[in-house]
């Protein structure tokens, strides 16, 4: 089976809980449209869960990417305690911006981190793709974080900069290809017209599966799709 999740952020109790809950096995393959990190309780954990899952094929994020260029400049010896001795006056604003829009726990975790560790995290980072594409019951699909910025039908996906899969913003209503469908994440649904808090949207050639994993307050949770059978499975 296929299934697919995103924005996850940090969520790492909920994850575990959705894999449990699918059965998830070695023969299934789950797709995670980046946002692993930032805003919820255990974004490094959740990472390290997902690298010993090699079955498990993360999508680079806006927030993945934000994290990795705020610290791949930080020497080991860098800690919560002395930071800001490393920092020069444009690192320093970098990372206020992203502390101050989630990213404080996964700096002091990633901080926590032996040199070897704080390695692999950025290794398995810089390997998360910008897109996929899947096959499941002879419907064919594009999955990216946040769609497709500056669409053009003509346009081979390999051609559009990086910036186009993380950053894009499709209203429902939208239609990227007459023969895929595209599943995106990035926008949680509560936040989209049409869409329900906590309910991933299917609005025909766009699915949106972003439910809001770290924005309980509003209603969110986690929501995963399988793409076999279109089943939607949720944790609360």
């Amino acid at each position: 089976m296929i299934y697919t999740v995103s924005d996850l952020h940090g969520c790492l109790e909920d994850w575990k809980s959705l894999l449990q809950k699918i059965r998830f096995n070695d023969n299934d393959t789950m797709f995670v449209l980046g946002d692993c990190v930032d805003l919820g309780p255990d974004p490094i954990g959740l990472l390290h869960d997902m690298m010993e899952r090699p079955n498990v094929f993360p999508l680079l994020g806006n927030h993945e990417l934000r994290f990795a260029r705020c610290v791949r400049s930080l020497p080991p010896e860098a800690n919560m305690e002395n930071l800001a001795d490393y920092l020069d006056e444009e690192t320093r604003a970098a990372l206020a911006q992203w502390a101050a829009d989630g990213g404080q726990r996964t700096l002091a975790q990633y901080l926590a981190l032996d040199e070897e560790d704080r390695e692999a995290i950025l290794d398995y980072i810089g390997e998360m793709t910008l897109y996929e594409e899947a096959e499941a019951d002879g419907v064919s699909f594009v999955l990216t974080h946040s769609g497709i910025a500056d669409f053009d039908a003509d346009r081979e996906l390999d051609d559009y900069p990086p910036a186009a899969f993380l950053t894009a913003e499709p209203k429902p209503g939208m239609e990227y290809f007459a023969d895929k469908t595209v599943i995106v994440g990035h926008i949680p649904t509560h936040r989209l017209e049409g869409g329900t808090a906590g309910q991933i949207l299917d609005d025909g050639g766009i699915i949106y599966i972003d439910c809001g994993a770290a924005h309980k307050e509003d209603g969110g949770r986690v929501g995963c799709l399988r793409l076999d059978d279109f089943e939607e499975f949720y944790i609360d």
